[in-house]
């Protein structure tokens, strides 16, 4: 035999090994990965049958079981979208029908005690997915977060647009709850009890399963947090730039019944859903308009209150205390829709857009804290802000507060305000989605960051993300003696981490005034503990009665007062009176209320038990 020959088989020899080494036994089937550096990785393992034809609009099904050995190392397509750049009109439309596959990056194989972090891309509920390039990198590979974390890193696609959220009445006798909707979120829940399943042969740990999503995936990760269906499946849960979000059925049903109608009104309701599926999956997202425009979000495809999936609302949910109670880890940007906004704003479009989105009575403090400036700079800070603060700084205030009053598991509120250290794009600020890139260590392989053009601070804002995000998945609490401090989230102070080049964890009260402008703004009271049974603020001056009440209540000790308004458990205004000392809550359901009184400048807060 020949040295050349010999060298051949040695070759070959290694070559099986290293096949075999990469090589894992799944619940349905054998899968051969590859190596990148000292990383395993998984591409486009199948966690659901197709979800096409007959399969269209049903609940996600295990896959068949395969007998070869399953080659996972390409993405699988993206699901079915009309892909809207951040901040572009332009589009491409993308993807496949069958498209719900994951994705997994691991230091190790075999049995392992890692934390498992999986992650739920956004896109608005209608783009997006696991392969997804922005500035020029895959945004979400997690080689750089498993090798450098330690951590096991899944990634998910589900359904989007009409193909994951329709609600229509040819839908509803399909299902034994005789409901639609909420197909994405089945996804999401088979995608982790594949993890369940199956994690623990890519050396993950199944009890330290940490879900975490930005934008509608931060959405889909709080709604998460709300459905019994997904109790047990993770043990930590990180939403980024997002709250949770339950939509109207019947209202939501409305939407799909036009929607249907815009393709067939001939025929039955369950014929237009069978031509429905007959149809090529690109044409139905034809018609979808951007979810991000002129930064406001358009979150036109979502959860619903199905009675099976979600069975009752945020607020109520929370308040009840019947979710699923684990670790939280919430924040947002400081300049969330920089991209998005505008790019030229002249004074006078600050003032229209105050017009547009706060009540009267509050404009002249909305027009003190965002001034319209003097010059198109100015006024363009201001526009941002107004979308920034009343779309995510107050909003992920109000989720922070409600998780933390009803469950004892620890809330950690963060704050990312790092900007890029390039000129040319520091001017956009931490902008919607920025802070992905160094949660994942990927700004390093970005167009503008690569090479010379990644700076000390960048790496200092990755690495400190990484342990933070890594630390959160392991033990529920993302500080450890290498780190800035970051302060456990409560309701009275409001502490939370700034995320910069030099982290800083002793601030509290993020934006309170801006917070407080657009919770008046939109009626929002805040949340109480265990569906109201403690009062929020109680005026000892201040005397309510009869409390509980089957119609009409008193008001003493209000004089001098100004306003008083009623709120729902939802925290929505359903009455204001002024100057009076009685109201009638006759026509009312049964339920707690709070009552908010506003009597000689200071505003008071108290429990209204409706019999």
């Amino acid at each position: 035999m020949t040295r050349r020959i010999l060298l051949q088989i040695l070759f070959l020899f290694a070559s099986v090994l290293s096949a075999q080494s990469q090589t894992v036994a799944t619940q349905f089937g054998q899968v051969q990965g590859s190596q990148v550096g000292g990383t395993y990785q998984f591409l486009g393992i199948p966690f659901a049958k197709p979800p096409v034809d007959s399969l269209r609009w049903c609940a996600p099904q295990n896959p068949e079981a395969w007998s070869n050995t399953l080659s996972a190392t390409s993405y699988a397509p993206v699901c079915t979208q009309k892909r809207f750049d951040q901040g572009d009109t332009t589009y491409t439309i993308e993807g496949a029908e069958d498209c719900l596959y994951l994705n997994v990056w691991t230091p190790q194989l075999g049995a392992g005690t890692r934390p498992v972090m999986v992650f739920i891309h956004g896109g608005g509920n209608q783009q997006g997915g696991a392969s997804q390039v922005t500035a020029g990198t895959e945004i979400f590979n997690g080689k750089n977060m498993a090798s450098r974390g330690g951590a096991v890193v899944v990634t998910i696609q589900y359904r989007l647009g009409p193909f994951g959220f329709l609600v229509h009445p040819g839908l509803e006798p399909e299902n034994p709850n005789g409901t639609a909707g909420n197909y994405a979120i089945l996804d999401q829940i088979l995608a982790l009890k594949w993890v369940k399943n199956n994690i623990s042969k890519f050396g993950g740990d199944s009890a330290k399963v940490m879900i975490f999503g930005e934008s509608a995936g931060g959405i889909d990760v709080g709604n998460l947090l709300l459905t019994p269906l997904a109790s047990g499946l993770f043990h930590r849960a990180c939403i980024q730039s997002a709250i949770p979000v339950i939509g109207d059925y019947n209202t939501t049903k409305a939407k799909g019944v036009s929607f249907v109608d815009s393709f067939t009104t001939t025929g039955t309701d369950a014929q237009k859903i069978a031509y429905m599926r007959s149809l090529p999956a690109n044409s139905l997202v034809q018609s979808l308009t951007s979810p991000l425009v002129g930064g406001a979000l358009q979150l036109s495809w979502q959860s619903v209150k199905d009675n099976l999936v979600f069975t009752d609302f945020v607020t109520p949910t929370l308040q009840s205390g019947n979710f699923n109670h684990v670790p939280v880890m919430i924040g947002s940007n400081s300049e969330e829709m920089s991209i998005s906004s505008p790019p030229t704003v002249i004074p006078a479009m600050v003032t229209a857009l105050i017009n547009k989105s706060v009540p009267a009575a509050y404009r002249t403090q909305a027009t003190q804290l965002y001034p319209p400036g003097s010059n198109n700079t100015q006024a363009r800070q201001s526009y941002i802000g107004i979308l920034t603060d009343g779309q995510f700084t107050a909003t992920t205030r109000r989720a922070a507060q409600c998780i933390s009053l009803n469950q004892t598991e620890p809330v950690w509120r963060y704050f990312f305000t790092h900007k890029h250290t390039l000129p040319q794009l520091a001017s956009l600020g931490s902008y919607h989605g920025m802070e992905l890139l160094y949660v994942f260590n990927n700004w390093e392989n970005a167009t503008a960051g690569t090479g010379p053009l990644f700076k000390p601070q960048d790496d200092s804002v990755q690495k400190a993300m990484l342990s933070y995000w890594v630390n959160f998945a392991n033990t529920g609490n993302p500080n450890s003696a290498q780190l800035a401090g970051w302060p456990q989230y409560q309701s009275s102070t409001d502490c939370y981490l700034e995320i910069k080049a030099t982290p800083l964890g002793t601030q509290c009260g993020l934006r309170t005034t801006q917070s407080d402008l657009w919770d008046d703004a939109v009626g929002f009271v805040t949340c109480t503990g265990s569906v109201g049974l403690q009062d929020i603020e109680t005026a000892p001056s201040i005397t309510v009665y009869p409390n509980p009440t089957t119609g009409r209540i008193n008001i003493a000790g209000t004089e001098g007062a100004q306003e008083i308004n009623l709120y729902d458990i939802s925290g929505h205004k359903v009455l204001a009176k002024t100057n009076t000392n009685e109201i009638d809550l006759s026509v009312y359901a049964p339920g707690v209320y709070v009552l908010r009184v506003v009597a000689n400048g200071v505003s008071r807060q108290v429990r209204v038990v409706k019999q």
